[in-house]
């Protein structure tokens, strides 16, 4: 048996629907036993994709303006996923902590959460362990 590392972009996991053809594409081959997400992307022409909403929230905090509208934004995103395919992932209170502590966020961490929520989900969907790749994955800048 080989290992196969499987990656999907923001297209892949912009909604409900979208997870349910990545589990039939994980599905259909064994090997595939990682699976790497993106952060949700636009869902039709006019929409958002998560990461430009998640840099939105960060110039708005830059610049000390309301950003709740934004969060608001990217919480019912997730929430959508999360209620569409019955999933129990927690992650209201999570998403919630971070708004309340975004001042402690960089730029990079507040973005990467896009993809950090979306694997969460993507893993229960999957009944896959949720890794995150803060925890696994290690840079050496010297």
């Amino acid at each position: 048996m080989s290992l196969k590392i499987t990656k999907f972009g923001g297209s892949s996991v912009a909604q409900a629907s979208q997870f349910k053809k990545v589990r039939d594409i994980i599905q259909a081959d064994p090997d595939r036993r990682y699976v790497v997400v993106s952060a949700p992307g636009k869902r039709f022409s006019n929409d958002s994709k998560i990461t430009d909403l998640l840099y939105l929230l960060d110039a708005h905090r830059t610049y000390h303006v309301d950003g709740s509208n934004v969060f608001r934004l990217i919480k019912e995103r997730f929430l959508e996923i999360k209620e569409e395919l019955d999933l129990k992932q927690p992650i209201e209170k999570e998403l919630d902590q971070l708004y309340t502590n975004l001042s402690s966020y960089s730029q990079n961490e507040l973005v990467s959460r896009g993809e950090y929520f979306c694997a969460k989900l993507m893993a229960e969907y999957l009944g896959f362990p949720f890794v995150d790749a803060a925890d696994v994955i290690r840079l050496n800048l010297d």
